[in-house]
């Protein structure tokens, strides 16, 4: 593979860019605990992978060229931020007190898809890994196995960064264990939800 190390350096700092994911795993690992955040992040990592596997599938190029699937996918995504956005805005301020506050009603895979829908229906992922991965792999030179491992370093970098940061919020959370800063920070991460979903709804390709 062609610079490698280039493919590393980027994908590092484009995972470490604030976006939806990000204002996501903050706002359940904070709100709702260390397990919470881990499930959020896995689904991120698992829709980086369903990213990187229509990539090698080809299909990538068939939804960006597609305007109709592409503008399906994007308002879809931006559906899903506002949405989510709205029900943080309106959920009930639980308690910081322990790991355990999440809701008996709330799936245990709810969070997961959560983190999953949030990457998935993401159009800018489309377009980025289709145009990004092909340019650091050497045609005739072991193109699968290539593949294998453009395809598996953004979900490695982003689960090894995601661990870190959703332990990073568990161990600061003890320090926000007030009503007014879960009220306060449930109505932020609201609204950054929200405008999210807006900004994806109204940019254009």
């Amino acid at each position: 593979m062609d610079h490698y190390y280039l493919f590393v350096i980027t994908t590092l700092l484009i995972t470490l860019t604030p976006g939806a994911d990000t204002v996501l795993v903050t706002k359940n690992t904070l709100v709702q605990g260390k397990g919470v955040g881990f499930k959020t992040g896995g689904g991120v990592c698992a829709g980086i992978t369903i990213h990187i596997a229509i990539a090698v599938l080809g299909l990538s190029a068939i939804i960006a060229n597609s305007v109709l699937l592409f503008q399906i996918i994007k308002y879809a995504g931006a559906t899903f931020l506002i949405l989510m956005g709205i029900f943080t805005l309106f959920s009930k301020k639980p308690h910081l007190n322990s790991d355990t506050n999440t809701s008996e009603k709330t799936p245990k895979g709810s969070y997961f898809m959560q983190g999953m829908f949030s990457n998935v229906l993401n159009p800018k992922a489309i377009i980025f890994f289709m145009s990004f991965l092909p340019q650091f792999i050497v045609p005739d030179e072991h193109t699968l196995l290539q593949m294998i491992i453009i395809g598996i370093t953004p979900v490695l970098i982003t689960f090894i960064w995601l661990f870190f940061y959703v332990n990073l919020i568990h161990y600061i959370r003890v320090w926000f264990n007030q009503p007014s800063f879960i009220s306060a920070f449930q109505r932020l991460t609201g609204f950054m939800l929200i405008t999210l979903g807006v900004k994806l709804a109204f940019e254009r390709r």
